[in-house]
């Protein structure tokens, strides 16, 4: 078992479950808090060299390639990378979906880009992802997902597109997109000793979530649908420090087997409407299972029958909570 050294990166470190998993991460070596604004940072970084982190920020936008490559170089000065924890990101409501396409995809490509030279045995990554990575998109998007550095990338996504590419959709394929980089990096990251994750948040109380929160019905059905109750935990069940714990273990050597894969954190809100329990009727796992969206013999990419319209959870793909309202 190797424990790796060198620098500890947070990206989106100036947000709420930036800020918790860099206090989390403070015994792994020194931090580098990254994020678009520095006013947003300085408070962040206080706060941690208060409770005895070594820790620096950079103002880093991951749509602009100086500010990542930059990123990378300090990294290496500080002699490689210890871990990464990916948070830099909007949600469906702050962009339109070619903006977060290229944020929440793109620009998560560029940053492991970035920092994988400076990787090496004992690193670990991991990219916060969403559980909208599971939705039930046309096969033959998840190819043109796997190369979001090419030339055109976001035009040719358009292109494919048979609905509005707004912001749910967006951010529906960036974060299938997420999963998929970190399986796909398992291999080249491996063979540096290193190993890379994703993880997949359900409802976390967040600034973020309480956006999402503007279409009360759909979020209030979602919390409903969430096996794991919480009394206390409002308005949404989850919390930045579950995120932070997981993070922290990801990044242990505990974890050192831990690669290529994506880690739900949703309180069994996905895996609960995949599969009836066979002691109960589940209105919603039968009708997942018995009827196939119209059409589907001849979907088109992500038609309006496989994403936008067809059921009613958070981001549009409202399969999940059919019969569960």
């Amino acid at each position: 078992m190797v424990v790796g050294t060198g620098a500890v990166v947070v990206t989106g470190g100036a947000g709420g479950m930036g800020a918790a998993i860099a206090r989390a991460l403070i015994v792994f070596g020194p931090l580098i808090l990254a994020d678009l604004d520095t006013d947003r940072l300085e408070p962040v970084r206080r706060d941690l060299a208060d409770a005895g982190a070594s820790v620096e920020i950079a103002v880093c936008d991951v749509t602009k390639d100086a500010d990542v490559v930059a990123l990378g170089e300090r990294v290496g000065a500080l002699g490689g990378l210890r871990a990464l924890a990916h948070t830099a990101g909007l949600s469906p409501q702050m962009a339109d979906g070619r903006t977060v396409l290229d944020v929440d995809l793109v620009g998560t490509a560029r940053v492991l880009d970035a920092l994988a030279p400076h990787a090496g045995p004992g690193t670990a990554a991991v990219c916060v992802g969403s559980i909208a990575g599971y939705a039930d998109l046309a096969p033959e998007l998840d190819p043109l997902l796997d190369d979001p550095l090419a030339g055109g990338f976001l035009d040719e996504v358009a292109a494919r597109l048979t609905v509005p590419f707004d912001g749910t959709i967006g951010y529906v394929l960036a974060k299938r997109g997420v999963m998929r980089a970190c399986e796909r990096l398992s291999g080249p990251w491996g063979r540096q000793g290193a190993r890379i994750v994703s993880i997949a948040p359900g409802l976390i109380d967040t600034e973020m979530g309480r956006l999402e929160m503007t279409d009360s019905e759909i979020v209030t059905a979602l919390i409903k649908a969430t096996p794991i109750k919480r009394p206390g935990h409002t308005p949404l069940p989850g919390s930045v420090r579950d995120i932070a714990a997981l993070v922290a273990f990801l990044c242990s050597d505990t974890a050192s087997f831990i690669s290529g894969c994506d880690i739900r954190i949703d309180g069994g809100l996905i895996g609960s409407g995949r599969i009836p329990p066979p002691e109960h009727h589940n209105p919603l796992a039968q009708r997942r299972l018995e009827a196939p969206a119209e059409g589907n013999k001849t979907r088109s990419p992500l038609t309006k029958s496989s994403v936008a319209d067809r059921d009613r959870n958070l981001l549009q793909t409202r399969r999940l909570l059919d019969g569960d309202e």
